[in-house]
């Protein structure tokens, strides 16, 4: 089998060779680093509003910064690497409603960030019907 892929009569030659020289262990050293990086996020939507939890273990709450602007949610933060590198952070979540910006809660335990964000209460009005 090895022998016909090699072989030149293969459109797919080149293909072949080329994931076989592909640097496998680079990209998982990259991905690796992003994924140490950057906190993993999960995000779900309630009747109420939402809810976001950053993984921030190893990070000094005083270091961390959450912010809410024009509906975006920013978390930023630094961490100290295992090797001594400090790092920084940021993470950015448009979110889809309008928020009540006075009762958002954030919560650090178990190196878990939790973000509560209430759903602004819809105002309800009667428009008045004219006719003409």
């Amino acid at each position: 089998m090895r022998a016909y892929l090699n072989t030149i009569d293969n459109p797919r030659r080149v293909f072949d060779e080329l994931m076989n020289e592909f640097p496998y262990e680079l990209f998982n050293t990259v991905w690796r680093t992003r994924a140490e990086r950057y906190p993993r996020v999960n995000a779900w939507e309630s009747d109420g509003g939402l809810t976001v939890e950053a993984e921030v273990a190893g990070v000094d709450p005083d270091k961390l910064d959450v912010a809410v602007d024009a509906n975006v949610l920013t978390i930023k933060g630094e961490r100290e690497q295992a090797d001594g590198v400090k790092s920084e952070f940021q993470r950015s979540f448009n979110l889809p409603f309008e928020l009540e910006n006075e009762k958002i809660k954030a919560t650090v335990k178990n190196g878990m960030l939790s973000v509560s964000i209430p759903r602004k209460a819809a105002e309800k009005r009667r428009i008045a019907i004219t006719t003409g």
